[in-house]
C-alpha cells in the first residue's frame, strides 16, 4: 500500500522537486490518522465525505502535503526492499506508532529509574546514603574522631553514623549504623548527666568508662546464627547494658539490666542481653588503623575488610574456614590482603580492583 491523494497521485506536483524536509510531529500524528481512517482495506466502506475531509486537509497546509507524501515513500520503499508482506508490515509499524508511544515513554522512565537505581547504588558504596542525614557519619574506609561539647571522645570506624542529643537529662549518642568507640570526659566535675548510647537493640550507660559499640547491618543468616543485635565490649570500668523494653533513664530499675566490666562484652538482642562467649582484648585496635584477628575465620576476615573498600570482595567458600591470626592494615586493604596471602594457601583474583575473590591458591 502506499498513501494516495484522493484523486489518485502521491502527492508531488508534475515539474517540482520533493520536499524531504521533516514535518512537525502533529502534523505527521494527524497524517497517520488519516491512513488509518482510509487504509486499502477499508477503502470499499470509506465514505465520500472523508475522502473530501482529507483533500481539505492536504489543501490547508503545506505541510499536510509533505507529511502525507513522505508516508507513502517510505512505505513504497518497504514495499519494493521486501515485498507486499514487508510492505504491510511496515504500514502496521506506522499506525501503530502512536500507540507505541506510551511503551516508549514508559520504557524513558524505566531506564531512567533504573540508572538513577544504579547511580545510587553506586553512591552507597563509597558513602551510604541512609547515613547523609546523620550528625555524624563516615563514608567506606573513613575513619573520624569527634570531640563532643562536654569533651567526650567519640572514633567512629567506617561507614558509621551517629546522632547527638544531649539534653538537660542526659547526653546521648544515637548509634545509626556502624561502630563507635567512647571516651567519656570527667573534665566537668559537676556533670551528673549520665552518658548513654543507644540503638534499635536497647541502651549502654556509661559508668566513668571506655568502650565499644557496633551494629553493622544485618543479613537473615546472621539473625538465624545468633549473630544479629548490638555488641559491646568495655575496655575501661564498666557499662550498665539494657535492652530496647527497658526505660533508658537510670533511675527506672529494669531487671534484665547488666553490669558489663571492663574485658567483656554482650550482645543486645530479642530484648535480651547475652554474655559474649568470645571477646577480642584489641576490639578497638581499628581507631589506630588496624585489625587484629586471633583464630579467626577467614571469611571473618574478608567481610571486617570488604567494609573498608567501595569494590565487592569476597572469599571462596572452599577456603573460607581456614584460620586466620595476626595484624592487617586498615588503610591500605590492598596490603592487608597480600598479607593474607603469605598466611594461608589463598590467592587474590582480581576481575577489576572493584571485584575482588581470595581463591585457592593455584598450582604452580
Amino acid at each position: 500500500m502506499s498513501a494516495t491523494w484522493p484523486n489518485g497521485s502521491n502527492g508531488s506536483q508534475p515539474g517540482t522537486a520533493a520536499d524531504d524536509r521533516p514535518v512537525p510531529p502533529a502534523v505527521l500524528d494527524a497524517a497517520i490518522d488519516w491512513q488509518l481512517r482510509l487504509a486499502p482495506e477499508r477503502d470499499d466502506t470509506a465514505a465520500p465525505t472523508d475522502r473530501q475531509a482529507l483533500a481539505d486537509w492536504l489543501a490547508a497546509h503545506p505541510d499536510h502535503a509533505r507529511a502525507w507524501r513522505q508516508l507513502g515513500e517510505i512505505d513504497a520503499q518497504f514495499t519494493r526492499a521486501g515485498g507486499a508482506a514487508v510492505g504491510l508490515a511496515a504500514r502496521a509499524a506506522l499506525l501503530n506508532r502512536r500507540q507505541r508511544r506510551p511503551v516508549r515513554a514508559a520504557g524513558a522512565v524505566l531506564g531512567l529509574a533504573l540508572a538513577v537505581a544504579c547511580g545510587v547504588l553506586l553512591l552507597d558504596r563509597f558513602q551510604p546514603v541512609g547515613h547523609l542525614l546523620a550528625d555524624h557519619r563516615t563514608a567506606t574506609g573513613e575513619r573520624r574522631t569527634i570531640v563532643l561539647p562536654d569533651q567526650t571522645v567519640l572514633h567512629l570506624n567506617t561507614r558509621s553514623a551517629v546522632d547527638v542529643v544531649f539534653t538537660q537529662d542526659q547526653r546521648a549518642i544515637r548509634l545509626l549504623e556502624g561502630e563507635v568507640a567512647v571516651e567519656t570526659s570527667h573534665s566537668d566535675p559537676f556533670e551528673q548527666r549520665p552518658f548513654v548510647v543507644t540503638t534499635e537493640d536497647g541502651s549502654l550507660r556509661a559508668l566513668g568508662t571506655r568502650f565499644t559499640v557496633r551494629r553493622w547491618p544485618q543479613t537473615d543468616a546472621e539473625r538465624d546464627a545468633g549473630q544479629a543485635g548490638t555488641e559491646v565490649a568495655v575496655t575501661q570500668s564498666a557499662v550498665a547494658a539494657r535492652p530496647a523494653a527497658c526505660a533508658v533513664a537510670a533511675p527506672e530499675p529494669c531487671a534484665a539490666e547488666r553490669i558489663v566490666p571492663a574485658g567483656q562484652g554482650v550482645r543486645l538482642v530479642s530484648g535480651r542481653v547475652e554474655p559474649l562467649t568470645t571477646t577480642v582484648p584489641d576490639a578497638d585496635a581499628w581507631k589506630d588503623g588496624m585489625l587484629v584477628v586471633d583464630n579467626q575465620p577467614l571469611g571473618d576476615v574478608v567481610a571486617t575488610l570488604a567494609r573498608y573498600r567501595a569494590g565487592r570482595l569476597s572469599v571462596d567458600p572452599r577456603v573460607a574456614s581456614l584460620r586466620v591470626t595476626g595484624t592487617l592494615p586498615l588503610a591500605d586493604t590492598d596490603q592487608a590482603l597480600l598479607a593474607l596471602t603469605a598466611a594461608v594457601p589463598v590467592d587474590v583474583v582480581s576481575t577489576t580492583r572493584w571485584w575482588v575473590t581470595l581463591e585457592p591458591r593455584s598450582e604452580r
